[in-house]
This record gives structure tokens, sequence and C-alpha cells, in this order.
């Protein structure tokens, strides 16, 4: 029986507060935008809708069941850097194991439309904007593993990936050295010794960065930061730092939540914001987590002044998501049936997913880290008067991450405890 050769694939996402130079890819040049009102914006097509489609299903998907196996707990993971990262994983796929994949990623089997997104999502992170927004991805691959050409092919045009030989079987800790390096210049710095005991059986490391810097389009004063309550799930109250400030964000009501907006700054079409949920009261509101449900609120929403309260947080996570993803219907990459045979003839299969976070939310803005390791084993009118709306996230809140441009749901999480 083959021993099946191992391919570890990497995830990394950075999220910080404060400003990025302009990333550079290894292929792909920009048209100057247009002026004119008839022209669609690329991430607004229905190729890309699509793959944010998918995206977000996935993302709830596998937030409910994070939510479950880790019920009074914080969560916090991203969605975009594991889906994509499967998303490259699947382009080797073939047969049972491809069709799995495909489902519970709800990708287009449409070759040809699916990369071509893809790659214009990551064509259009490039066009420099003050919001600075970098996406890479590499293949770190055994020198003289026969890694297929058309695979690499597809990793290079639609996902501009970068290829680089290393080996695993002679010299596993300086290709952990090199892998390290570079995920450590794509996430300035924040991201460091990702892999470490390498097995010489490792045959690709598949690696995707994508690093974001932006303030709030209204800063939290510090001066206003003052020690308040926040009372967790079990009804213990805690005393946390809490950021207060009163501004016309985006806004909507219903009878079980609040719904709050904050955009960050230096995008000219505030396209990044998070969007914090806060049920009035502890209920189920996971369950009512749906795509439609997620395009209602962000539909609803509407300019408006609001008295906010949040806290200062700032926790990290981690997750092996092997079993929730074959829960999830990805079987077959976990066995010995696994077919990466659009890879190689070799023999690989999935033994393990690793996802690790980080996340601070403060005055000036947000940072954020994630990292996944999939392991294949071998407004209101002027002078109108309006009352401040208030909102006291001062219980356990559900945020988001999202380019609104495209729906794309970047980073999830639900915070239960500020202190941890």
């Amino acid at each position: 029986m083959n021993v099946k050769a191992v391919v570890i694939l990497l995830s990394i996402i950075v999220l910080a507060s404060g400003c990025v130079t302009s990333p550079h890819s290894e292929t792909g040049s920009h048209t100057a935008p247009s002026t004119s009102n008839d022209v669609i914006s690329p991430m607004r097509t229905p190729e890309v809708q699509g793959i944010a489609d998918a995206n977000n299903l996935f993302t709830l998907q596998l937030y409910r069941r994070l939510s479950v196996e880790n019920s009074g707990k914080n969560v916090f993971f991203s969605p975009f850097s594991i889906f994509i990262a499967l998303a490259m994983t699947y382009e080797g796929a073939r047969g049972k194991t491809a069709e799995e994949m495909e489902n519970v990623l709800h990708l287009p089997d449409n070759a040809s439309l699916r990369r071509d997104s893809f790659r214009t999502v990551l064509l259009e992170a490039e066009n420099p904007t003050a919001l600075n927004l970098r996406i890479a991805n590499a293949l770190w691959v055994q020198k003289d593993f026969p890694i297929k050409e058309g695979y690499l092919n597809v990793i290079k045009r639609y996902y501009l990936g970068y290829v680089g030989s290393v080996d695993f079987k002679r010299n596993p800790r300086g290709a952990e050295e090199e892998i390290n390096r570079w995920v450590k210049e794509q996430t300035n710095g924040r991201i460091k010794n990702l892999v470490s005991g390498l097995s010489p059986l490792t045959r690709l490391i598949i690696t995707n960065a994508v690093y974001f810097k932006a303030n709030w389009s209204l800063r939290f004063n510090p001066s206003n930061t003052h020690n308040g309550t926040f009372t967790l799930s079990s009804g213990k109250t805690i005393v946390v730092p809490m950021m207060h400030r009163k501004g016309q964000f985006g806004y909507a009501e219903t009878d079980d939540l609040q719904i709050l907006e904050m955009p960050y700054e230096g995008d000219v079409n505030h396209r990044f914001s998070m969007v914090v949920i806060l049920p009035k009261k502890a209920d189920d509101v996971e369950e009512k987590l749906t795509p439609q449900f997620i395009e209602k609120v962000m539909n609803s929403l509407t300019p408006q002044k609001v008295d906010v309260t949040i806290p200062k947080f700032k926790f990290e996570t981690e997750y092996h998501l092997g079993k929730i993803l074959q829960e999830m219907g990805i079987k077959d990459a976990f066995s010995d049936k696994a077919d990466f045979s659009g890879i190689s003839e070799r023999p690989l299969a999935i033994s393990d997913v690793i996802h690790k976070t980080f996340i601070s939310v403060a005055e000036n803005g947000t940072e954020a880290a994630a990292a996944t390791a999939v392991i294949l084993t071998a407004a209101v009118p002027p002078g109108e008067e309006q009352k401040y709306k208030v909102f006291k996230a001062d219980h356990p809140f559900i945020f988001m991450i999202i380019n609104k441009e495209s729906g794309m749901i970047v980073f999830m999480g639900r915070l239960e405890d500020p202190r941890r």
C-alpha cells in the first residue's frame, strides 16, 4: 500500500489598524478607473458575486458549528482565508473528492467562471487606495516531487501564486525558515514561526496571506474609555474597558436585535466595515444567521445618530477543523480514498485543517491575524433634531468584517468575554 505523501496548505490573514504600503503581485495590470456611471465595478459582477455568496454560505455554516463546539467561549475565524485555501486545494481534487469539496464550499462547477472570479478578487486587492489590502499565495514544493504543470499554471494565473522549491526530506528546518520568512514578510511581521516540526514526508505547502490595515472612520477618543460592566452569557458581570463615542453610524433595529456598522476610513467607496449584531437579550440569534438574513441586515442599515459603547477586546483562538469539515461533507479528502490527482499522480490526503487567529479592537481601529494549515498526509437632514440611538454592547454579540461592495464576509466572530 502506498504511503500518502504529506502536503500542508497554509493560509494567513492579518487585519490591523493604521496604514499599509500598497502590495505588488507577480502578475496582472490594472485598467485606469472609468468615471462613467455605466461601468460596473468588477467586484459587483455576477461572477464575483457568485464567489462572495459561496464564501458567505460556507462562512455561516462553519460558524454555526464552531459556535456549538465552543459554547460560552469567544469565537473568531477568517472564513475568507479558509475558503480561498480550500479552493486552491479543490483545484487539484478529482472525482468524489472534488464533488464533496464543491458541495461544501458551494463553488461554481464552471472552472473558467470560478477561476476568473478569484483572479478578479485578487487583482482588485492590488488597486491602490488609501485603504490597503494585500493578498498573496504561494506553493512550496518538495524538490523533485512531481506536481502537475496544469495545476501549477492554475495557481500562478488565477490565484497569482508564487512557486518555490524547498527540501522537506533532507532539510525540513531550512524549509520551515524559508516559509516562515515569507509569511512574516507578507504579514508585516504579524505572523512569525507559523510552521514548525515539519515531517520529512511533506511534499507541498500551499500558503495564502492577506494583509489589511485601516482605522475607524469615526475613531474613539481614549479619554472616553472607562471601565464598565459586561454581562456574560452565564449572567455573571465583569468589569472591562468600554469605549464610547457619539456619531452618525449605519444602524438598524428589530424587536430582538440592534445592528451597528462601523466603517473604516481611507476607502473612497466605504467598502470595508465592521458590523456588530447585538441581541437585546440572550437568544438563539445564531439560528437566524443565513445569507438572506445578512443581506437583509445590510440593506436595513440607515445613517442615524448613535451613542455607541463597545468594549475593547483582544483574544486568540485555535481550531482543528478536520472533524467539522468531515461532518459538513468533505469526507473522502481525509481518507485513503482521497483523489488529488489534479496536483500529482502520487497519493495525497488531508490529515487535519488547523486555523489560528488573533483580534484586537481598540479606539483607533482593528488588528487581527489568522492562519490556516490544511495538512495532507506522504444620514439625517441638516437642522433636523433626532435623539441618539443607544447601542450599548455590554453583553455577548456577533461581529463581522465585510466588503460591502461584494458582500463578502472576510472575518467573523462572537465576543463572549472581552477579557480573553
